[in-house]
């Protein structure tokens, strides 16, 4: 090759590579961090490298060339192809649905394919040799590289149909000019090389032309990019500000001095309800504002503009779909030529508000029943203190505790017990004049301010209706609930000048309401802080009292009716207190039973009488049974069982002889979990039995399925065989039932002769009460037993 020659080949390809290493220059300098940029930057770099590698070809021998073409020149033309595909994919891939490794993997199938098959088949698979044609070297592709350049086309095409369907479904100005830039670069290179093409076709019959001028083409691409770049096509640092305005979750709008829309940005279309910003435009802003607000809005913006600018004005749309949505806008004055424009930033804080009130409902209201709330309450207590200082009318407070709640709970669940609450305050709300405020202070407790009653009646009047509302079943599964209500009362000025002092006194007339046998109201009086006091000081002395062994067990005798014989008796707690002399039960367990300590006291007095059973066994009572009552919160303990089975393992007495009494209610609910612990308890040999039967959820099928061995008839329905002959024949009945179902019937509450003698001819097993004995310390039962 002489010296012109060779002067000529480097001018023929080192132009393009020097155009297009400086048109990749200009791209990736436009913005270097942005994905779209470098994809581009990579492709024109890699059309160069192929053109570079073609000179190295024209320069070396044949078998050099022929690895230059194999290696070098083919991976680079291919590897640039699959990389303006994924330029394409990665610039459009807000409107195709293909994921990131999607989009690398198709992009590189050619590229993968050309050297699957150069590596498994060899270069002569694809390359069959060198044609050398003057001082130019001709590379002759075999049968095989048809499949290769049948790629190149259809990926060719593949980016004119992606920019395409890209600007059809585009919704923004923006990203339309953007594609359509990018179509005509294909455009003008797919004309260019099939221009290329034929007059390589026509001439090449008479006259040599390498196909490197085929390759060349490439640049039309390059050049196309570099011209239409202006309409930036790529990313730049100064686009970022157009990419916000089209990106940002915020609407923004330019309007004229009419309220005009003129331009609206994607965040605009989202928030009026439009797809399309053509849809928009020329249309007055002022439609969208509610009617009620509409007319302010716009003498607002007319005295304003172009002078002055809104800062965080609120405002409310009516977007397309009829849906209201609450905004804060901003403008800023801006000039076009000769006119002014202003452009407005619209935030939607529809979502916010809501969320405050939200936030609001929920730091005032109750979740469940949505009452006002013991803070919202508290906060209208001290306003209205505050109101009727200046007047003579009165002002109460009146606070309301269920009575037995805690049965649903324990029968039916809290799920229920939450159902019971929504229904009690539903009933209270139409109880409740408009007026007053009815709140809900937590658990079980309701409160009511009763507001600018002119007299006394009034308040007691609310109190007697309210009452009367409780005296009303709830009804759940099927189930009749009468909770009843203790009410307590407390009026200012009379009562106090407080709210806390105000809540306080009706706390305390409700606890008296409580104490005095609940569903009832009581008004406050000084001597009511008296009972509260006593309690106060029972808790402090109960806590200490196991320490002390201050409790002791009497027994109730247990008679057999049909043979007259004492066969047991019922362990009953008293509490004989240093401090407050003997306390008799009612007034101390339910006391335990809300501050827990009825589990380590009921434990006490499972130990306590087995030990003493043990004592009475090796004395010879081997048929005396001792009977102890559980409590249901004693007996919801899951090592309850276990519990057991150690204190007749410590005491010695024998299974048989111990007979633990449940209530009705204790079972109900959760009946597979109390029906495994009786299970278990039988089986250690302990007999069960149903206390105080016919008061609570009798059920016939629940007797059935659980291990009862006994049947005691409530002391109230003893008391009315002698009111009344149906009182007679419900006793007659539960015996009856009782042993149908094979279980020993014991009547309490037994104190007359008459009661006696009837309860003996309708067969029942046996009896307790005071007409044999009432509950005797120790060493008197110790003496009738002897006596016995």
């Amino acid at each position: 090759m002489s010296d012109y020659q060779s002067i000529m080949l480097l001018l023929f390809f080192i132009f393009p590579v020097m155009y297009m290493i400086d048109t990749a220059l200009v791209i990736i300098r436009r913005n270097a961090k942005h994905i779209e940029n470098r994809l581009a930057f990579l492709t024109i770099c890699l059309l160069a490298s192929m053109i570079f590698f073609q000179y190295l070809e024209q320069l070396l021998s044949a078998e050099y060339a022929l690895n230059i073409s194999a290696y070098m020149v083919y991976p680079a033309s291919i590897a640039a192809v699959s990389m303006s595909v994924l330029l394409h994919l990665t610039a459009t891939n807000s409107y195709h649905r293909l994921s990131r490794w999607s989009t690398i993997g198709i992009a590189f199938i050619p590229f993968i394919l050309y050297f699957l098959l150069l590596a498994i088949r060899g270069r002569e698979y694809l390359l069959e040799g060198v044609r050398v044609e003057g001082f130019w070297k001709q590379i002759e592709a075999a049968p095989a590289m048809t499949v290769i350049y049948g790629f190149l086309v259809m990926y060719s095409l593949l980016n004119v149909a992606i920019c395409l369907i890209a600007h059809y479904k585009a919704n923004n100005n923006v990203d339309r000019k953007r594609f359509m830039v990018l179509f005509k670069a294909n455009l003008f290179y797919q004309l260019a090389t099939i221009g290329v093409l034929i007059v390589y076709t026509a001439f090449s019959p008479y006259v040599y032309i390498s196909d490197s001028v085929i390759f060349l083409t490439t640049i039309i691409w390059s050049i196309s990019l570099r011209v239409y770049m202006k309409n930036d096509f790529l990313p730049s640092t100064s686009k970022k500000y157009e990419l916000l305005y089209q990106f940002s979750p915020t609407a923004i709008i330019m309007i004229d001095k009419n309220m005009i829309m003129k331009e609206v940005n994607p965040g605009a279309l989202r928030i009026l309800g439009f797809e399309k910003e053509e849809e928009l435009e020329n249309r007055s802003l002022s439609e969208f504002i509610v009617m009620n607000e509409r007319k302010d809005m716009e003498e607002a913006f007319a005295a304003s503009f172009p002078k002055d600018a809104w800062r965080n004005r609120e405002l409310t749309i009516v977007n397309r779909k009829g849906q209201k949505r609450a905004i804060l806008a901003d403008t800023e004055m801006m000039a076009e030529g000769k006119d002014w424009f202003l452009l407005m930033v619209i935030r939607d804080i529809t979502q916010q508000q809501e969320e405050s009130r939200l936030i609001h409902f929920l730091a005032h209201h109750d979740t469940l029943t949505k009452l006002p709330n013991r803070y919202h309450f508290n906060r209208e207590l001290e306003a209205s203190l505050k109101a009727v200082k200046s007047s003579k009318a009165l002002l109460g407070v009146m606070l309301i505790d269920l009575d037995r709640f805690k049965l649903i709970n324990d029968t039916l669940g809290h799920q229920f017990g939450d159902q019971a609450l929504i229904d009690v305050a539903q009933r209270l709300r139409q109880n409740v004049d408009h007026r007053h405020l009815l709140a809900r202070l937590g658990g079980d407790e309701f409160i009511i301010l009763i507001k600018e009653a002119e007299e006394y009646d009034e308040i007691v009047s609310l109190a007697e209706n309210i009452h009367l509302a409780f005296q009303l079943p709830i009804t759940l599964q099927g189930q009749d609930f009468y909770l009843g209500g203790s009410i307590g009362i407390s009026v200012h000025p009379f009562d106090d000048d407080s709210s806390d002092g105000l809540i306080k006194r009706a706390d305390i007339a409700m606890y008296n309401a409580k104490h005095s046998g609940g569903n009832q109201y009581r008004l406050y009086t000084n001597e009511m802080i008296a009972l509260v006091q006593r309690d106060v000081k029972l808790e402090k002395h109960l806590r200490k009292a196991l320490k002390r062994k201050e409790f002791v067990l009497h027994y109730q005798p247990q008679i057999n009716l049909a043979s007259g014989q004492l066969i047991g008796a019922e362990a009953l707690i008293r509490w004989q207190s240093v401090e407050l002399g003997m306390v008799h039960p009612g007034e101390f367990i339910t006391l335990a039973e809300q501050t827990g300590l009825i589990n380590e006291i009921g434990q006490w007095v499972i130990s306590e009488a087995c030990q003493q059973g043990k004592l009475w066994q090796e004395q010879g009572w081997n048929d005396f049974m001792l009977s102890v009552n559980v409590s249901s919160r004693q007996f919801m303990q899951p090592d309850f069982v276990n519990k057991v089975q150690e204190i007749l393992r410590s005491s010695g007495l024998e299974p048989d002889r111990l007979c633990l009494e449940i209530t009705e209610s204790m079972v109900v609910n959760n009946l597979n979990v109390a029906r495994k612990m009786l299970d278990e308890l039988v089986a250690l040999g302990i007999h069960i039995a149903i206390d105080d039967f016919g008061t609570g959820y009798s059920s016939l099928s629940v007797l059935r399925q659980l291990p009862i061995a006994i049947i005691k008839i409530d002391r109230s329905f003893i008391t009315d065989m002698d009111a009344y002959q149906g009182g007679l024949s419900i006793v007659k009945t539960i015996v009856s039932m009782g042993h149908d179902l094979q279980k020993q019937v014991v009547a309490e509450g037994v104190e007359t002769l008459d009661q006696y003698e009837q309860l003996k001819q309708l067969g029942c097993d046996k009896a307790q009460g005071y007409y044999y004995h009432k509950p005797l310390p120790l060493l008197e039962f110790n003496k009738l037993l002897i006596a016995r």
